[in-house]
């Protein structure tokens, strides 16, 4: 029993199954559910609306309403909600047994399975919801998804490959294509180094790292430098007749440039390195740097920003995804127009005067003119990788929060928890439903940040993440997250939910809450630039947060009616409570 509620019924938590009418943690497994996964069905099994178990053999059986057929595009919806050993004949029996929960594809399900090996605090493990990519999937129930998408802003310029050396390798001072060999590089006087001492002495030269004298290839290294026993190369590939010079680029920095207007740019105050010099001049570079490919006279058509250097690389943002980026936009009922109030560049988003911008300019259609039919609005950036929705019709990102998380209509699918939880209690408690109230489960899906996190278009930042209340206290503010059989806008089928993270925060740190297990209350706890996270109780019942798509233990939750009497115990482990049934 965790607490009365408003009505005076009494909220209580699941705890295992008693064995011979005690609560012990010596109780053994029992039926229960494992996470949620996929099975092809494209047979002609069995299906039923019920089953039963035989604990002495620890096996299903399906029952209820029976039938035979096979899972496709048509039949399959029909099958959501029923059970099967996956067995062609009706009195087949298995170890475990599968609950089809959703449509996969035409020819499998994503199914719950049950089996004999749960815990016995707990009635199995499942996702609170096996999708975790928008923040939609922190509720019981959710509708419409805007999924998390990322635009990797970065590139990266390989500048030298790097592999072991060895004194039985071949090594030359030059390369000839075509001669002996034709089609291939043959080194010219091949020789070999005594003793690892010499490796210094091979920057230069060539080499196929093979220990064959004769040996050719269509592929040749040629050694930039060498640490240790490393060497650091240029790879001359395909080339046919050419030479390192059509490999070994010239890269043009600096810290400024100039836009000539016409598709252009020019490096200001140029300094040149070549690619072969980069190991022992890389540092020069940096982040933080214009940088022009092959430059001819200091100018190129496409201008880099670096944003790291290493040994063997050089990471960068083109300059000329130059985006315009917007904190409004109007719609003109065929496409989206970002206002003309803000327009910045992606390509040095470290500059926290242009990180600050975004902060205020949301929108964007990655491009410069602003128009497009589908807008994205960024919420979150993770270095220089933007996160974002996508979003149509003329809608906006308030919109788009409102259907996932606050609609009159936003409960309309269950979660993979609410699909396991309504499963037990048909099976289990249906019966008993005379003696149960109906009462909130609630699902706090306020933002607790909402006027500064990433969602925000007015000034929320790029750095936060979208935070839950999940719940502080009792109250639940949201008519759609309090789930009961009685609201219509977070309607449950059955007296059953989950508790909230302060229900069971009251407990304190309890027998009642620490079971050695980790598993799901009902509070989401934050979205993230990629993922949903919820509140749990963990094995020695702290609360703490994990990914929904991760599993946890299932304790579901039911409240009984005031006046329930009780027949027999005292409420201990040894002698718990018999409700009065009579």
């Amino acid at each position: 029993m965790i607490r009365t509620t408003d009505t005076g019924g009494v909220k209580m938590i699941y705890n295992g199954e008693a064995v011979d009418n005690q609560c012990l943690s010596t109780r053994g497994t029992h039926v229960g559910y494992a996470s949620r996964t996929s099975q092809n069905l494209a047979s002609a099994y069995w299906y039923g609306t019920d089953y039963t178990y035989d604990s002495t053999a620890k096996t299903f059986k399906v029952s209820g309403t029976t039938e035979q057929t096979m899972w496709n595009e048509s039949n399959g919806p029909g099958l959501i909600g029923k059970y099967t050993c996956k067995s062609t004949s009706v009195d087949g029996t298995c170890a475990t047994l599968y609950l089809v929960e959703s449509y996969y594809n035409k020819t499998s399900a994503y199914v719950i399975p049950l089996n004999s090996s749960s815990n016995y605090s707990q009635f199995g493990t499942l996702q609170f919801n096996a999708s975790y990519n928008s923040p939609s999937y922190v509720g019981y129930m959710y509708n419409i998804v805007y999924p998390d998408i990322y635009k990797p802003m970065t590139s990266v310029e390989t500048m030298l490959l790097s592999s072991s050396l060895a004194t039985d390798y071949w090594y030359a001072n030059s390369v000839t294509w075509g001669t002996p060999t034709a089609s291939r590089y043959n080194l010219d006087s091949p020789y070999q180094v005594s003793a690892t001492t010499d490796y210094p002495n091979l920057v230069g030269e060539y080499t196929f790292r093979n220990a064959t004298q004769t040996y050719t290839n269509t592929n040749v290294y040629y050694i930039a430098a060498v640490n240790n026993t490393t060497m650091y190369y240029i790879q001359l590939a395909d080339s046919g007749n050419h030479t390192l010079t059509d490999f070994n680029y010239t890269y043009t920095y600096g810290d400024s440039f100039t836009d000539n207007g016409d598709d252009t740019y020019t490096i200001n105050n140029p300094t040149t390195i070549k690619r072969s010099d980069w190991y022992t001049s890389y540092s020069s570079v940096g982040a933080g740097k214009y940088v022009c490919k092959n430059a001819v006279n200091d100018t190129c058509s496409e201008l880099w920003y670096t944003t790291a250097t290493s040994t063997t690389s050089m990471t960068y943002i083109k300059v000329a995804n130059n985006y315009k980026y917007a904190k409004g936009f109007t719609w003109d009922g065929s496409k989206y127009v970002l206002d003309n109030d803000t327009s910045v560049t992606f390509w040095n988003i470290n500059d926290s005067t242009n990180e600050t911008s975004i902060n205020n300019a949301h929108y964007t259609c990655w491009n410069e003119t602003g128009e497009c039919t589908t807008i994205s609005y960024i919420y979150f950036i993770e270095g220089t990788t933007p996160y974002y929705i996508n979003i149509t019709n003329g809608k906006s990102v308030e919109d788009a929060k409102n259907e996932m998380l606050y609609d009159d209509n936003v409960n309309t699918i269950n979660s993979t928890i609410k699909s396991g939880v309504d499963a037990w209690y048909k099976q289990y408690l249906s019966d008993y439903s005379d003696y149960l109230e109906d009462t909130i489960f609630c699902n706090d899906r306020s933002q607790s940040n909402q006027s500064n996190n990433g969602w925000n278009p007015n000034g929320g930042r790029t750095s936060t993440f979208m935070y839950f209340y999940g719940a502080s206290d009792l109250s639940c503010p949201n008519d759609t997250d309090k789930f009961s059989v009685s609201n219509n806008k977070a309607k449950l089928t059955y007296k059953v939910g989950l508790m909230s993270y302060y229900e069971m925060y009251l407990l304190n740190n309890s027998h009642a809450r620490k079971t050695g297990q980790n598993y799901w209350p009902a509070s989401p706890s934050y979205f993230y630039y990629n993922g949903a996270v919820g509140w749990g109780v963990v094995t020695n019942g702290i609360m703490d947060v994990s990914s929904v798509s991760l599993s946890s233990g299932v304790r579901p939750a039911v409240s009984l009616k005031p006046g329930i009497t009780y027949s027999t115990g005292d409420g201990s482990m040894a002698t718990p409570y018999i409700v009065n049934t009579d």
